[in-house]
């Protein structure tokens, strides 16, 4: 198995017949050269790790003790190239699991960021592929991770069930469980700085409209629908507001990121104030200079 999986096949001459070493004009041929050397085997050390992890993944469901013994008997760390896929064979299998709140967590140590604890299903790369279970001690395989265009599809369907466009400057919310019609305006970049979102409660950059209405717009003005206009679109309000919101329904992290990106209004015009105050004081000392 070690050399199906490290080596590679032998390399150079090309597909025309004119790079084989025994075409080659005399003036490119070596002037020295031994009587072996051109029938030595010319083998690269390459990692083709896809043996391996089929391998693995046929002993999904079987105990992590045994699935390595019956490794260790054929790759023995005799070479250094056997022992390179003994330390592969670790990698691709997370074995510090154990259970925290009826879900699966793995202990890891990093050398430069030291000690870290996740869930198993948010380890999921080309390097973490399986795991042992810490109860039974069965291999088992980490779930795939959904690709982007599933993500974003999953997405866009969250977002269609709290947001519903009735023209093209008003649309319907939902906002902690209760819905609201909201007047949306067209995002410009005016000289104040990013407007003041209504729905958001924060100052939004283009970027950031664009993600959460699909449209360079923000909320101007919002009003609660009454009982007749639920009745009349179809809607109802929730009773747990957290489970259907707007928002939150984004992504995880819109909230932060958008505050990081000058979206606080309070920390917007502080820092609008301490360059003001800076400025000002520049402006004065070059007075003060000018005069003396």
């Amino acid at each position: 198995m070690h050399k199906v999986i490290c080596e590679e096949p032998r390399h150079g001459g090309g597909r025309s017949k004119q790079n084989r070493r025994t075409n080659l004009p005399d003036e490119l041929m070596p002037k020295f050269e031994g009587i072996k050397c051109a029938h030595t085997n010319h083998k690269s050390f390459g990692e083709h790790l896809g043996p391996l992890k089929r391998w693995l993944r046929s002993q999904v469901g079987r105990p992590w003790n045994d699935v390595y013994s019956e490794a260790c008997c054929v790759i023995k760390s005799d070479s250094v190239v056997r022992a390179d896929i003994k330390t592969h064979l670790l990698d691709f299998v997370l074995r510090n699991t154990f259970m925290r709140d009826d879900e699966i967590w793995c202990f890891q140590t990093y050398r430069c960021s030291g000690t870290s604890e996740s869930p198993v299903t948010t380890l999921r790369d080309r390097w973490h592929l399986f795991y042992v279970h810490p109860k039974t001690g069965f291999l088992r395989e980490i779930p795939a991770l959904p690709s982007r265009s599933r993500r974003y599809e999953e997405r866009k369907r969250a977002l269609a069930s709290v947001c519903r466009w009735l023209n093209d400057g008003r649309l319907l919310l939902q906002l902690g469980g209760l819905w609201f019609e909201c007047e949306t305006q067209a995002w410009d970049d005016s000289p104040e700085g990013p407007p003041f979102d209504a729905a958001f409660k924060l100052r939004l950059g283009e970027s950031h409209a664009r993600e959460a209405y699909h449209k360079a717009v923000y909320c101007v003005r919002k009003r609660q629908l009454s009982r007749k206009e639920l009745r009349r679109y179809g809607l109802k309000n929730a009773r747990n507001g957290a489970a259907n919101d707007f928002v939150s329904s984004i992504d995880d992290d819109f909230l932060r990121r958008v505050r990081g990106a000058n979206g606080n209004p309070v920390r917007r015009s502080l820092r609008f104030g301490i360059y003001a105050r800076i400025e000002a004081s520049a402006e004065a000392k070059e007075n003060g200079d000018a005069q003396v």
